[in-house]
């Protein structure tokens, strides 16, 4: 008689896992046991019978131990569960308890060699491989063994910070690191986490695939396709090397950090690759073939809840063309410098200030294919930015905090983040995206992009293209041009219909006018919406846009300001006592008691004969930031600070330059070339958010301002007796020590987002 098919795939488990199989007789007996179908002690009885115990006690007095259960026993027991099953169950009830019985051995294994650091990522990518085995729906599994398999998975392979893993347990599912292990790139010891960014990525994914599937979610997004040098990768390469020395960098004085950087960068990028990470690059370089990379870091530390790291290590673009030994090199040398970017001073700086600076920062890297298409020689998405879900200062009342914002660009998205030349990205309020920051049509046209950042595919490079040449060589084929554009001709902005007024490039500027006025604002809303819901935390999305798809580029939890509470602008102020006023851009917040006040006037800056003579004016800067007791002093100076393009339009300072004041005011003179693009969203601004600095817009020419220019430009300048051996900048630094020449009397600054209206006078210590 054949056997029927559930007990052949018994058997068979039994000779292949005999452990299995008495599982799956346990499994059975408790089942049969929930349904009422056996009961134990009857099952008692016939075990008796079975093994010949009946004329043995078999109830027992309650206070003696049971008779020992011998294996003999335990193997009649599991025989009579196959038996009871045969006659109670169906045979597709007993194969279904095989199978789930088998599928959470292997969850439990895969937890077990997750928990254990010392399991090669290949081997717990092969165990994944076998749980993945099963069809979707096959076996289901009881949700907590999921989520402990989920959970050990997070810490091993993404983070063992206890708030990430406890969102991402719910979201991320086994099948998902599946689909990430297939892009890992392997490293010397195969240890190592992907690190904040990458986490953050994969996170991201999960909370919106599960938004899908729970019809929340209508937009069709994409990720980018990402591969991984997990963290383990950055000693492997320090001891290939043989630069163990550089790892206690951290702890010199930063300005010693500062000196020895260039070096160290050079270091790292004259050196070469271990033979497990240089032969992984060349197998993924083989299968992604010609397609422009971006190389970011993706730290231990960075895009945790609380601090972001934002823009403090490097992200490389690369066009990734040619013979496959030069693209290997370049994809090299890129990782190199990012590798590097651990020791420069403004991370380190960040890393101190929030108490991280003891922590083993090892440096993951993400690598993913570039959003976008290539036109006429160039590679770049349609329009790329970032989106926050919390709009964290307004330029208009009406814009509640809960409304969002993006910032967005033609090209490549690095002018949406970065404070880079002369140009202004569109910023947009995502639930009022016609509350636009600059409303005229002259002011909307000269306060525009003028630049795009592409993929030069003919000279192999990142390149910044000036946007009339980019339309004269690509302008009808760019994807969603017409609602990029608008045309701006006799003072007037007007729709660009068709494609009849590419011609004269000069007449377009990038307003993304057909963009806003549809349903994109609020698509990216309810995404940032979701995710911000998923993390429990305001969230910072990057994207791009190829003209026909969206793209989830990075996500991390979102700096975040104090909740300030109003106080009214005293209105019994002298005029002589008011140093400035302001009525634009005003966040809710109070500055007491002020020692300093460090001022580089736009009009000396500007003056300066040289760029070295500009950046001089940053490391001195730095240098007062460190000199000055923190917290005490406020900076101001011209447009941009921290400006990475032209200079000329603000001192270049970095994080580790401004990191000790209370505010930064950006002076916007009417003579000036520059009216200052509000930092809203760029990396800096979140540095200022997240440091708890303060940030202010000065126009010290508009009518209805006061600015005490007598106390600002002729009270005496302490620099000198500060950093005497700067004295000769004296000039054009002004470090004011405001007791000293206000009898006594401190700087206080009052700002009142509700009625946009800020001041600073002089008053006794509050």
């Amino acid at each position: 008689m054949q056997l029927p098919e559930w007990r052949r795939l018994f058997d068979d488990l039994k000779a292949r896992r005999p452990d299995l199989a008495e599982r799956v007789c346990r499994r059975l007996l408790l089942d049969m046991q929930r349904r009422g179908l056996v009961d134990f002690d009857e099952l008692d009885r016939e075990l008796a019978v079975q093994l010949r115990l009946v004329g043995e006690r078999i109830h027992l007095d309650p206070n003696r131990p049971k008779p020992k259960f011998s294996r003999a026993s335990s193997r009649k027991l599991y025989e009579l569960a196959i038996e009871h099953a045969e006659t109670n169950l169906t045979p597709e009830e007993i194969t279904s308890t095989m199978l789930l019985t088998e599928k959470r051995q292997l969850a439990f294994e895969v937890s077990r060699l997750a928990e254990n650091s010392d399991t090669p990522v290949a081997g717990l990518a092969e165990k994944i491989r076998e749980f993945l085995d099963f069809e979707i729906g096959e076996a289901v599994m009881q949700p907590e063994d999921l989520i402990g398999t989920r959970a050990a998975l997070v810490r091993r392979l993404l983070t063992d910070q206890l708030d990430f893993i406890g969102v991402a347990k719910r979201y991320i599912r086994v099948r998902d690191f599946g689909h990430e292990m297939k892009h890992l790139v392997p490293t010397e010891g195969n240890q190592g986490r992907l690190g904040g960014k990458a986490a953050g990525l994969i996170l991201a994914r999960a909370i919106l695939l599960q938004a899908k599937r729970d019809g929340r979610l209508d937009l069709e997004f994409k990720i980018p396709v990402s591969y991984y040098v997990p963290s383990s990768g950055t000693l492997d390469f320090i001891q290939y090397n043989g630069l163990e020395e550089l790892i206690n960098v951290k702890y010199k004085p930063i300005d010693e950090v500062r000196e020895e950087y260039p070096l160290v960068e050079k270091l790292f990028k004259s050196s070469s690759f271990p033979p497990t990470i240089h032969d992984g690059l060349r197998r993924m370089l083989e299968v992604v073939r010609d397609v422009p990379l971006v190389v970011r870091s993706s730290s231990l530390l960075e895009d945790r809840i609380g601090h972001a790291f934002s823009g403090k290590y490097k992200s490389l673009f690369i066009a990734n063309r040619g013979p496959l030994e030069k693209r290997l090199a370049d994809l090299e040398d890129a990782i190199a410098e990012v590798y590097a970017s651990v020791f420069h001073p403004d991370p380190i700086e960040y890393r101190r200030e929030r108490g991280l600076i003891d922590f083993q920062e090892n440096m993951g890297v993400l690598i993913q294919e570039v959003v976008g298409r290539e036109i006429g020689g160039y590679y770049f998405p349609a329009f790329a930015g970032v989106a926050f879900s919390r709009c964290e200062m307004r330029w208009s009342p009406r814009i509640n905090r809960t409304d969002g914002m993006a910032r967005m660009v033609l090209g490549l998205g690095t002018r949406a983040v970065d404070r880079t030349g002369d140009d202004y990205p569109v910023l947009v309020a995502l639930e009022q995206p016609q509350l636009r920051a600059v409303q005229r049509p002259e002011d909307v046209y000269r306060y525009s992009q003028t630049t795009v950042d592409v993929i030069d595919l003919r000279n192999g490079q990142f390149d910044s293209v000036p946007l009339s040449e980019l339309l004269a060589r690509t302008g009808q084929r760019i994807g969603m041009v017409t609602k990029l554009l608008s045309v701006y001709r006799t003072d007037q902005l007007m729709p660009l219909i068709g494609l009849m007024t590419l011609n004269d490039p000069s007449e377009l500027v990038v307003t993304f006018e057909g963009l806003l006025s549809s349903s994109f604002p609020r698509e990216l809303k309810a995404i940032v919406d979701l995710l911000e819901e998923g993390l429990g935390e305001p969230v910072d999305v990057e994207f791009a846009h190829d003209g026909k798809t969206l793209y989830v580029v990075q996500c991390r939890a979102q700096a975040r300001s104090l909740e300030s509470v109003r106080i009214p602008i005293p209105a019994d102020i002298p005029d002589s006592d008011v140093i400035f006023t302001a009525r634009r851009y005003i966040q809710t917040g109070q500055m007491r008691d002020l020692e300093y006040i460090v001022l580089v006037d736009p009009r000396d800056y500007e003056q300066l004969p040289s760029i070295d003579a500009m950046r001089r004016v940053a490391t001195v800067v730095g240098e007062i930031n460190r000199a000055l007791p923190e917290r005490s002093f406020i900076l101001m100076g011209p447009g941009r600070w921290g400006s990475r393009g032209d200079i000329r339009l603000g001192v270049p300072v970095t994080y580790s330059d401004i990191c000790h004041t209370t505010m930064l005011v950006e002076i916007a003179r009417k003579k000036g070339s520059y009216l200052p693009d509000v930092s809203f969203g760029t990396h800096f601004f979140q540095d200022l958010v997240e440091s708890r600095i303060s940030y202010l817009p000065l126009y010290p020419d508009d009518d209805n301002t006061a600015w005490n220019e007598a106390f600002l430009t002729q009270s005496p300048n302490a620099l000198p007796d500060i950093l005497p051996k700067h004295a000769d900048l004296a000039n054009v630094v002004r470090v004011i020590h405001v007791p000293a020449v206000a009898d006594g009397r401190l700087l206080q600054i009052i700002m009142d987002g509700e009625v946009e209206y800020a001041m600073a006078f002089l008053k006794a210590r509050q």
